[in-house]
């Protein structure tokens, strides 16, 4: 009886004995793939169309990772549903780093709270890997506009409620969301007035159609003999428009907004082969040449850890959906 219970205690501390050294290896490998990540080309999904700002800087993300890494990042634009589409294709994908995200203010934040058929969580869904660039709101106007100030939009905004127009891309876009930001922490209410595009909102508030828009300042820069900035939404001054004073110096210290980039990977994908990612563009992003490429296509290089993009994702998101809520923002259909 002795011995059967003996080889039956053998037995199981065989087993597990066996069972650890194979959790091992299964580690060890994992490692090891890390380590010499990637062995393959990677994808970049961009759900953007092609040709368009987002993508021009999404195939320079990839040339820079294929520089720093030895394998080729190939862009994937996969475009539909606002971004959406491409955004779940990155969600679904299996999390060994050879599938990666571009994602955006409208991929991350506003598309994920404002339809309720989004099919992917940007929080538990995705991993963040860094920052890569950022372009601040700014408030534009005419140069021949009687809104001469931050201060004197406010005013007259509380003095005749609803009769100051403010235009934008579209319902959600990242215009709308800046435009209804301002309204809620200046305590005013401006009247929305979505455009099919950036292009025609510019269009009618240079025909005094509207009266101001909340647009990138690469947007400014594109009409500067016609319009000016009264603040940058931004704590300090842009690069592109430094004569143009930030919201704090114009008196809304608060009105922080910005159009910003990040490199995402699916949630499960190792640690060590983000943090290789991450090393990657930080060393890029800081150079001065790759700053030059960037502001030449209208932003600047913002390198910032997955610690640092993940606290703003979630800020981001969370003031985002009170936003929504307080101002009523409905997904056009």
């Amino acid at each position: 009886m002795l011995s059967r219970i003996s080889l039956v205690v053998s037995m199981l501390v065989l087993g597990a004995l066996g069972s650890g050294l194979g959790w091992q290896g299964n580690a060890l490998a994992q490692d090891d793939a890390a380590r010499n990540y990637p062995q393959q080309p990677v994808r970049l999904v961009l759900p953007f169309a092609a040709s368009g700002s987002t993508d021009l800087l999404g195939r320079l993300v990839g040339e820079l990772l294929t520089k720093e890494l030895g394998q080729r990042f190939v862009v994937l634009n996969v475009v539909g549903g606002g971004g959406a589409i491409g955004a779940l294709q990155a969600a679904r994908a299996a999390p060994d780093g050879y599938t990666l995200l571009i994602g955006t203010p409208g991929t991350m934040i506003i598309n994920p709270n404002l339809r309720k058929d989004i099919g992917y969580d940007p929080i538990k869904d995705f991993m963040p890997v860094s920052f890569v660039w950022a372009q601040p709101s700014a408030i534009i106007v005419l140069k021949d506009s009687p809104l001469t100030s931050v201060k004197e939009l406010i005013t007259r905004a509380k003095r005749q409620p609803g009769k100051i127009n403010f235009a934008s891309a579209g319902v959600g876009s990242f215009n709308h969301m800046s435009g209804e930001l301002f309204n809620s922490l200046a305590g005013i209410k401006m009247t929305h007035v979505p455009y099919k595009g950036v292009a025609p909102a510019m269009t009618d508030l240079m025909a005094k159609n509207v009266d101001v828009i909340f647009g990138t300042v690469a947007s400014l820069l594109s009409f500067r003999d016609k319009l000016t900035g009264l603040a940058v939404a931004s704590q300090t001054r842009s690069t592109f428009a430094p004569d143009v004073p930030t919201s704090a110096q114009a008196g809304l210290p608060e009105f922080l907004y910005t159009s910003w980039g990040g490199l995402f990977a699916p949630t499960g994908t190792s640690t060590r082969i983000a943090e290789r990612l991450s090393a990657a563009l930080a060393r890029s992003l800081t150079q001065d040449s790759v700053k030059e490429r960037f502001i030449a296509l209208g932003v600047e290089a913002a390198y910032g850890n997955a610690a640092e993009l993940q606290r703003h994702v979630a800020a981001e998101f969370k003031q985002t959906r009170q936003l929504i809520e307080t101002a009523g923002i409905v997904e056009e259909k």
